[in-house]
């Protein structure tokens, strides 16, 4: 379905300014090779309040709801990240807080981050609809309902954390509006998101996809936020999934705003020409890789892919490398023994990738490219590593 208007400020003047192409659903790992649904990948930007969004939108019955296989512990990089989010968040806005505590999750996954508040000693609710992420939350003790936040009643909640899940809801304003009747009157809700100000000083165009319908910045969320009655008082950046920010929400008010909220909207001057340099050097990124694998093909050697996320799929599915891709590997065993989407290359563990021995590795995670580094050549692996956007090769 096309968007016709902002989901933030519903103006109906909307530009596309990125195209992708046809792609399936990034993070639908199908057991046997069978015939998939692809949707147009394209982004546009509101002219009238600077949100960028996806120009058409897949159902969220269609994404979430069968063999959605993301987890968010898979990586000590990411394990570490949570600890720090609910360390930071509980020292910034939860001391204060009295008597027993709330922390509600929504789209929490496999629980990992509540795990990191009930530490804290928080009580937690999980509120995600995803059956195979949910169900490790359960297995762990985390309480948890299986759908999506706001069909039905939950408790008064002194925190409410949504981990790179704002970006993924379409109806934005009942979403705030239901955020803002579950939290207690100093409440104070916290999201994590992709920056879109990093996006674009990264080329991070793999990280479009159906999931991600907004490509967030602070400017279209403050007029957002304005019109419910809420503010964004702080706000901090991290490197996490190639730059992100964690953004720190209450009613209008009730909190100090910080000089770092200012800050991020007076440094938000990307232009219309920005946007379309960045479709060129998208093609070209996606040129230079492909030369490089065409290369490495003639030569006579292999690829493996080491990792395989959402964005991976976006990538593989632009470039139409996957020709050249001997085989994938995973840490994850809900992906294990599945073909990737669109490409439908065969996931293995990464105990494959060392007996295989390929002459380069495509590491698609490159948000963890160090860590995934380490770990493989430790393990054993003996060839060379590629970045797969800026096609850079390392030993």
């Amino acid at each position: 379905m096309k968007a016709l208007q902002c989901r933030m400020c519903q103006s109906k003047n909307l530009k596309q300014w990125l195209d992708l192409g046809l792609h399936p659903h990034s993070d639908h790992f199908h057991k046997e090779k069978e015939a998939e649904m692809f949707y147009p990948l394209s982004v546009s930007v509101c002219e009238d309040c600077g949100l960028n969004q996806l120009t058409y939108i897949v159902a969220k019955e269609e994404l979430y709801l069968k063999d959605y296989l993301y987890e968010s512990s898979i990586t000590k990089t990411a394990d570490a990240h949570w600890t720090e989010f609910a360390r930071t968040v509980h020292q910034k806005v939860g001391v204060g807080f009295r008597g027993d505590k709330l922390v509600i999750d929504v789209g929490g996954n496999d629980g990992t981050l509540l795990m990191k508040f009930h530490d804290l000693a928080y009580n937690v609710l999980n509120v995600d609809p995803t059956p195979e992420a949910t169900q490790i939350a359960i297995d762990r003790g985390i309480p948890t309902r299986v759908e999506f936040f706001g069909q039905s009643e939950y408790p008064k909640a002194d925190i409410i954390v949504g981990a790179n899940v704002f970006a993924h809801i379409d109806d934005l304003d009942t979403f705030i509006e239901r955020v803002k009747e579950t939290l207690k009157e100093n409440g104070v809700f916290v999201f994590e998101s992709p920056y879109f100000g990093e996006f674009l000083k990264g080329l991070e165009y793999d990280t479009v996809y159906h999931q991600h319908l907004s490509y967030l910045s602070m400017k279209p969320l403050v007029k957002f936020l304005e019109k419910h009655g809420m503010e964004a008082f702080d706000v901090e950046q991290h490197e996490l999934h190639g730059g992100g920010f964690r953004v720190y929400i209450a009613r209008k008010g009730e909190r100090e705003v910080q000089t770092s909220v200012h800050v991020m909207l007076a440094n938000e001057t990307w232009t219309e020409d920005t946007l379309s340099q960045f479709q060129r050097d998208t093609e070209k990124s996606r040129d230079d890789l492909v030369n490089l694998m065409q290369d490495i093909h003639l030569r006579g050697e292999s690829v493996a892919v080491v990792s395989t996320p959402a964005k991976g799929n976006t990538l593989l599915n632009y470039t139409g490398i996957g020709r050249y891709i001997s085989f994938a590997t995973d840490k994850s065993k809900l992906k294990q023994g599945r073909y990737t989407p669109g490409t439908q290359i065969k996931v293995y563990s990464d105990e494959h990738l060392i007996d295989m021995q390929p002459d380069y590795a495509l590491v698609l995670a490159w948000n963890f490219l160090p860590e995934i580094m380490e770990n493989v050549k430790k393990a054993g692996f003996k060839g060379k590593f590629i970045h797969p956007l800026t096609a850079e090769i390392y030993e």
